[in-house]
């Protein structure tokens, strides 16, 4: 197990990587989900979250950003052409499930090269039981 001491700067070289990037701002509260807000280009972060926590929820997050903002060949809405225009916290037919399970997925794997990116070394064992918890509740929901 890699032991790093997530600091402050970790945090803020994220944050400036999404308002120079995409113009999202990071909000921190007690009583907000961990949540990406496309109209409103805001994420929010539970900042009741140990610190290692909360900074691979703003990452995953910040994947999310990444994902519904990449100047692709393929847009956002035809790679996942099932997903439904009003967020996914409500449970839509398997198509829709299917998609935001794929969105989930790979704004983890986006959420990593984030961090390599901007220098942030990762321990990969908090990470990966992160993850896993985080996609369980998906699979749990679908």
């Amino acid at each position: 197990m890699k032991n790093i001491n997530y600091t402050s700067e970790h945090f803020k070289r994220v944050e400036r990587f999404l308002l120079e990037e995409y113009d999202i701002e990071v909000v921190y509260g007690h009583n907000i989900s961990d949540a990406y807000y496309d109209s409103a280009r805001i994420i929010e972060i539970n900042n009741r979250q140990n610190i290692p926590s909360r900074l691979h929820s703003l990452l995953h997050e910040a994947g999310h950003a990444c994902l519904r903002n990449e100047k692709r060949r393929v847009s956002f809405g035809a790679n996942f052409p099932f997903m439904r225009k009003h967020g996914s916290s409500k449970r839509g037919d398997k198509d829709h499930r299917v998609d935001v399970v794929r969105e989930e997925v790979l704004a983890w794997e986006r959420a990593y090269d984030v961090a390599v990116q901007l220098g942030i070394d990762i321990d990969q064992d908090l990470w990966c039981k992160h993850r896993k918890d985080s996609l369980i509740t998906y699979m749990e929901w679908f």
